[in-house]
């Protein structure tokens, strides 16, 4: 009996035992998870915490370390030089991606971040998009170079303009879902749409976005609970307009209201969960990296700011495939091997209207207007001619060329511009860069602008609006500058991660060496932050 009673200690010992070793954490991660959220603040996160499930925010925020006050460096308003600083760990002076285009002088013509040299074929602009034109490594670069290229590193999102940042220079694959089609696409320069693997054509042969389609969005709880209707009810014009057709319409861009609706998130999660299953992610010894871009910028419903009730729907919905997207990581690599990473592309802004309405002083802005008035200004003084040759981004500049030929003093006309576009309504300040760069000004405004200065692509001018104002481009797109992008969330979940929350602002070029300390290889090239402190036990 005794002999029995010993042997059955021994057995369950050995069962707890092994039990408790199987979820010790591998070494180091086996796998990281990007999720790249478009229109996420932390106020959100906080306010709809409530409402979220067990597993899906909640899980993250009360289990990982979160950062509430996490903030990128301003000194543009374009995403990919935001996400090129969180993956290289360097500002935009040094990265070099200033803004979405900037005009080279050595080649004298305007060049695109993401596409470079547009080329014309037939009236129509062929796009090729890559990370060429980012100047330093990032940390997906510095893996792949330590493993002689095997680990595995994808990104997945709705567009091009997220992803490719976060893919480095050599990604294996990076996919985004085709307006047109409803189809997942491989848009990097070292893949086609003819060379799929067999798994993305037996997912694009089921036509979920069809399906999607057909269902129509309505809200996910009762909509008089939602947070707009509770405080804001006024911006609505009745309680029952929530509900969306999301037919496929009529000509390019076919699937837009479904891919811009939850479903787009959904069907997002589920290829992300798909690639991770069939190309084995997280399954050797050697790390690799996922990106999955989700959004909470819906196309349907009014611009009503971080709170309306398309997006807080959109929220929590999301927040149920960040759910899904856990179980399903435990099951295949284990989410104690794998470090989940969760942040924010980009935070939603208050309308103009809505400013106005509480007497916060608020207008448009518009650098293309601005240009021309300084051009003209220039052309009263100096001259007929073409004295501005773009504006991109809160950077205007000047035609060195002609400034030459004229025999004007090149820092004596930049002074003069700047000072007249100083006195536009709705500019806070405008500088002269050679001002920018000597400036010992403890300004939080002023060392973004430093931060974003790159001798080879920035203006000649740099152009601040004031808080509160949007800023309208070219194409009619409307921005809104913060003077700080702060209070953006930063997660991070799983593999020995310690469960805190901190509340002092962090940069975001903190971020590449962090991963890159657990990765445990070299920093990116041009890395200029530091590990984060307290992540892991």
């Amino acid at each position: 009996m005794v002999k029995k009673f010993i042997v059955f200690i021994i057995a369950l010992l050995s069962a707890v035992q092994l039990s408790f070793a199987q979820k010790l954490p591998s070494q180091r991660p086996k796998l990281v998870v990007l999720i790249l959220i478009d229109q996420l603040s932390t106020n959100q996160i906080i306010t709809f915490r409530n409402q979220f499930s067990d597993n899906g925010f909640n899980r993250l925020i009360y289990g990982g370390t979160f950062y509430r006050n996490a903030s990128y460096p301003a000194g543009s308003a374009y995403y990919g030089s935001n996400l090129t600083s969180l993956v290289t760990g360097t500002y935009p002076s040094t990265h070099g991606i200033v803004s979405d285009w900037w005009y080279d002088r050595v080649r004298n013509k305007e060049v695109h971040a993401l596409y470079g040299d547009l080329i014309l074929n037939n009236d129509e602009y062929e796009k090729h998009p890559s990370a060429d034109r980012v100047l330093s490594s990032s940390f997906t670069d510095e893996l792949k170079w330590t493993n002689n290229g095997r680990s595995k590193v994808s990104a997945i999102g709705r567009n091009e303009q997220h992803s490719i940042w976060c893919g480095g220079h050599t990604p294996d694959a990076i996919y985004k879902i085709d307006d047109n089609t409803g189809q997942f696409i491989a848009i990097n320069h070292n893949d086609s749409t003819d060379s799929l693997p067999e798994w993305v054509n037996q997912f694009n042969k089921k036509d979920f976005l069809e399906t999607y389609s057909t269902r129509g969005w309505g809200p996910l709880n009762d909509l008089s609970q939602y947070y707009q209707m509770r405080f804001f009810s006024e911006q609505r014009e009745a309680s029952t307009d929530f509900m969306y057709s999301l037919v496929l319409q009529e000509g390019a861009g076919a699937y837009i209201p479904v891919i811009h609706s939850p479903y787009g998130n959904k069907i997002i999660r589920d290829f992300a969960m798909a690639k991770i299953i069939h190309e084995e992610y997280g399954k050797d010894d050697e790390p690799d990296v996922l990106t999955i871009n989700f959004s909470t910028r819906p196309v349907h419903g009014g611009a009503h700011g971080a709170f309306n009730a398309e997006i807080e729907d959109m929220i929590l919905r999301l927040d149920l495939e960040i759910a899904d997207l856990l179980k399903t990581i435990d099951k295949e690599v284990g989410l104690e091997n794998t470090l989940i990473a969760l942040t924010s592309v980009s935070t939603p802004h208050r309308p103009i209207e809505e400013n106005t309405r509480h007497g916060i002083p608020t207008g448009v802005f518009s650098g293309q207007k601005a240009s021309s008035l300084t051009n003209l200004f220039l052309m009263a003084k100096y001259g007929q001619g073409k004295w501005i040759m773009a504006y991109h981004d809160g950077h205007m500049y000047l035609n060195h060329e002609l400034i030459n030929e004229r025999g004007v003093d090149l820092e004596k006309i930049k002074e003069e511009a700047a000072s007249f576009i100083s006195d536009m309504e709705g500019v806070a300040f405008a500088m002269p860069i050679s001002e920018i760069k000597i400036a010992t000004s403890n300004l939080a405004s002023v060392r973004n602008m430093q931060y974003n200065y790159h001798p080879h692509r920035s203006g000649d001018i740099v152009v601040k609006i004031s808080p509160g104002w949007t800023e309208e481009f070219g194409d009619g797109r409307k921005v809104n500058r913060n003077w700080n992008s702060t209070h953006l969330p930063l997660i991070f979940y799983g593999w020995k991660v310690n469960p805190k929350n901190v509340y002092q602002n962090v940069s975001m070029i903190h971020f590449a060496p962090t991963i890159s300390s657990f990765l445990e290889i070299p920093f990116p090239n041009g890395c200029e932050g530091e590990p984060l402190h307290g992540i892991t036990y």
